[in-house]
């Protein structure tokens, strides 16, 4: 590990440490918006787990939804890179001597750009 990723992971967990120090007060977390007192759907935390349980959960959601995203823009960029190729190969094949006012290849050529 870098010495700069040493220095950002002691500031983060004195941070994190600061913050679980100073939010120690317990809070009840209840999954139950209609009996929020109900002890068959709440229970008591001491308020930095539960935000400590609310960033995480954040990060999760947030890192699936760039992985989807991710592997979506990929598969993307290979049929385009498949496409460009294509095209190419077509391109090289009309410049190398197959010229001609119709050739198969210029007509094939025309109807991919489209």
């Amino acid at each position: 590990m870098r010495a700069s990723g040493v220095i950002v992971f002691a500031i983060l967990a004195g941070l994190l440490a600061w913050l679980a120090i100073a939010n120690r007060t317990m809070v009840t977390l209840s999954f139950d918006a209609m009996r929020p007192g109900s002890p068959a759907s709440s229970i008591e935390l001491p308020l930095f787990a539960v935000l400590l349980i609310g960033a995480l959960a954040g990060l999760i959601v947030g890192g699936t939804y760039m992985q989807v995203r991710r592997r979506a823009l990929a598969k993307a960029l290979k049929a385009e890179t498949a496409r460009a190729d294509r095209l190419q190969r077509l391109l090289g094949d009309e410049t190398l001597g197959k010229t001609g006012a119709a050739s198969p290849v210029s007509r094939q050529l025309s109807r991919i750009s489209n």
